[in-house]
């Protein structure tokens, strides 16, 4: 037998080589989980090891037919010769969604593809635990019909090979999802924008469009129609664009996202038919990939949005991944204002600090209350600090607030109770030279430290009482400093310079869960140029739908940028996040960057979430950059004391909304490469046009979870690194070996 002949190999030619591997005298007993079934160096079995056949498997899935089966043998290989164990060995898979093992024999699921180990186990004559892998791949087929094909609407689409059609203007285009982007696989839901005819209708009109997603374990193709032609909603009165959109449902998403988790991007390209015979392929593919890990957490942002009695605002609240619709937190109940907007959370999602504004469409800073919520009860638990920027301890023992009118000492951050607002001690914390006013503060994970924006000027004007202001709700100059917290005696360091303006503006820093990497809002130096009426070149007075230029509040220049905090480390355009070149930027102000609260792993990298709110064009659907339109709420100028209450959004208006990038944080420790990927939109905020008025999302701010929903899909698995029990809770990724999440 094959073992034999190894062992007289061994005997009669090299003890130094038999020192290695005979039993007794290797350090590993389980040399067998190596990922080659349980071979050695050149496919030969380690003695004492077991291996697993076949190691690599591709199976496939084609929807509507039976799941495929796969039977497994363990062999083990003693030094007298080698042993079929597969009934005396156990099975596991890494992966439990992947399918399911009855003892030797793995049946696949049928609701998506991908790749799983598969785990062998067996306890030798010694009482050691051998243990082999096997990699089990799944391959996808489908076809599935479109919502405007159900009940028979739609016929069977022409092959891959059918002859091009010989209408020439019936060329399909993509526009949205955009080239490059890396999804969550728990998304649940994308939509393909595309135009049927962008030289204009056909003489023969198209018939049916496929829409085919594509990579070597992925053959999926969507046969639809474009009954409803895709409405514009960046503007009071959406218009017609020639455009088409298909959403994936649940189950074609899983088909295709779950079966490539981490794994090569997928390409989508849409063909049509005028005749069933004849197909034209799309003018252009895109490539859209799917992390590893299910994205956990809950985003709560500011809706800003018009009613009867003026401008509205409201902040909503959504658990990312499930499909429980958003839920509307301020303006019911307790919280029955009209206007909440810039908001704060605690990191376990229990209290939020809001400001309160009334209804009109002024940006008077004087008018806006702050107050603390208890977010669950949705009632108000205190409101003795003024409107500015807070953030609080990880514990939710405390907020610090910014000096926001200012009251007082300006150069001071105030101190309260997390849970009442009440005055903490200290009640204030001196921070900068005399007359610098702090703002903007980010409080780490960990509570260990603090990030904030020292600004070289706040803006300053006369409001329609004649009082004199200077709120930080617009600073100019902003360099980001740090400062250390001690929770045991409850006492700050003092400011370190983080990034210095030297003309630029740098504002809304974030810190990364593990407080190793810092988000911020970077706007280059700019000329006052001319206003359209009197504006100082120090940028006081009113100007309106005019920016000031280096503006924080609602600049269209704004771009992120990104920072490795440790020493040395050099800032970094998100270029790709940004939808834009540094050297050519496009202004879409890409503003309020935040981190999602988990750091995930990706193809061996670390790999974070950033969400922030924008004015690019969503596709087909929110076109903000046709000619003449602006960013127009909230308000671009300083001051608008005489403005209306009820003033609807001028009809050229752009529409921000809220959209997530992923970030590679091991690209962007060593700045190797731009980290940033490319971004997209989120769904959830489907309803972009209410009340014949579009939606403008802002600020999404995120927490470990929405307090009074349930956890989204796979929420309730163990993340890597967690402690576990077989046969209990899943693992999000891998399996539970020695009570740890995790790939062996």
């Amino acid at each position: 037998m094959r073992s034999r002949a190894i062992l007289a190999f061994f005997v009669a030619g090299s003890f130094a080589l038999a020192a290695g591997v005979m039993p007794g005298c290797s350090c590993d007993h389980n040399a067998g989980r190596n990922g080659d079934g349980g071979n050695g160096d050149a496919g030969i079995p380690t003695i004492g090891s077991i291996t697993i056949d076949p190691s690599d498997v591709t199976l496939d899935l084609i929807q509507g037919q039976p799941p495929p089966t796969q039977a497994f043998t363990v062999t083990y290989h003693p030094s007298s010769g080698d042993m079929d164990v597969t009934g005396q060995s156990t099975f596991s898979l890494t992966d439990l969604t992947m399918g399911a093992m009855n003892l030797n024999l793995f049946t696949a699921t049928t609701d998506h593809g991908g790749t799983t180990q598969l785990i062998a186990s067996f306890q030798d004559p010694t009482g050691q635990m051998q243990t082999a892998l096997a990699t089990i791949h799944i391959r996808v087929h489908g076809t599935f019909q479109g919502p405007d094909c159900m009940g028979g609407g739609c016929g069977t689409f022409p092959p891959d090979n059918a002859p091009q059609c010989t209408q020439t203007n019936i060329t399909p285009q993509i526009y949205y999802p955009n080239d490059g982007v890396l999804l969550p696989p728990n998304m649940e839901v994308v939509a393909v924008h595309y135009t049927p005819f962008p030289g204009g209708p056909p003489a023969v009109p198209i018939q049916e469009f496929e829409i085919d997603f594509e990579n070597a374990n992925t053959d999926v193709r969507v046969v639809t129609k474009c009954s409803t032609e895709l409405l514009d909603t960046a503007s009071p009165t959406p218009g017609h664009t020639g455009g088409c959109e298909y959403k994936l449902d649940p189950t074609v998403w899983d088909f295709i996202a779950k079966s490539n988790k981490g794994g090569d991007a997928v390409k989508i390209t849409v063909r049509a038919t005028t005749d069933g015979m004849c197909a034209t392929p799309s003018m252009n593919s895109v490539n859209i990939a799917f992390a590893e890990q299910d994205l956990n957490g809950g985003i709560y942002y500011w809706k800003s949005t018009i009613s009867s009695s003026g401008t509205g605002g409201q902040i909503w609240a959504k658990e990312f991944g499930n499909s429980i619709p958003e839920e509307q937190i301020t303006g019911n109940g307790q919280l029955n204002g009209t206007c909440y907007g810039c908001h704060s959370l605690s990191r376990d999602g229990k209290y939020m600090t809001v400001n309160q504004d009334d209804d009109d469409s002024d940006d008077e800073y004087s008018d806006v209350s702050a107050s603390l919520v208890d977010v669950k009860a949705k009632k108000t638990t205190g409101s003795t600090f003024t409107a500015g920027f807070q953030s609080f301890l990880n514990d939710d023992s405390l907020f610090l607030a910014s000096n926001g009118h200012p009251t007082g000492t300006s150069n001071v951050f105030f101190l309260f109770d997390g849970t009442t607002a009440a005055a903490a001690t200290p009640a204030s914390i001196p921070v900068g030279p005399a007359m610098s006013r702090p703002t903007q503060p980010d409080w780490s994970a960990d509570g260990k430290m603090v990030y904030f924006v020292l600004p070289t000027k706040v803006g300053t004007w006369s409001n329609a009482f004649n009082q004199t202001l200077n709120d930080d709700d617009h600073v100019f100059g902003g360099s980001i400093y740090s400062m250390t917290y001690d929770p045991a005696a409850k006492t700050f360091g003092m400011p370190t310079p983080v990034i210095m303006s030297s003309g630029d503006n740098n504002y809304y820093p974030g810190l990364s869960p593990d407080g190793a990497f810092l988000v911020y809002n970077h706007v280059p130096m700019q000329p006052v140029g001319t206003p359209v009426t009197t504006w100082s070149p120090d940028c006081s007075g009113t100007s309106p739908q005019v920016v000031c230029p280096n503006d924080s509040f609602s600049n269209t220049k704004a771009r992120v940028w990104l920072l490795s905090t440790k020493p040395g480390a050099m800032p970094v355009d998100a270029e790709n996040l940004n939808g834009s070149p540094a050297a050519s930027p496009v202004d879409v102000s890409n503003s309020w960057p935040r981190w999602s609260p988990f750091i995930q792993a990706y193809k061996g990298d670390k790999l974070l979430w950033v969400t922030f709110s924008s004015t690019r064009d969503y596709g087909l659907r929110v076109r903000n950059h046709k000619t003449g339109m602006f960013q127009c709420y909230p308000a671009d100028s300083l001051e608008q004391a005489a403005a209306q209450h009820g003033t609807k959004f001028d009809a050229n208006c752009q529409q921000p909304q809220i959209w997530m990038a992923a970030i590679n944080l091991s690209h962007l420790e060593f700045n190797s490469t731009d980290p940033s990927f490319v971004a997209f939109w989120l769904p959830f905020q489907a309803d972009v046009n209410a009340m014949g008025q579009p939606n403008h999302n802002h600020t999404a701010q995120w927490t470990q979870t929405v307090v009074d929903q349930p956890p989204p899909d796979m929420g309730n698995c163990i993340p890597s690194g967690g402690m576990c029990t077989p046969g209990g809770t899943p693992c999000c990724a891998g399996g539970c070996f020695g009570g740890t999440c995790g790939i062996p």
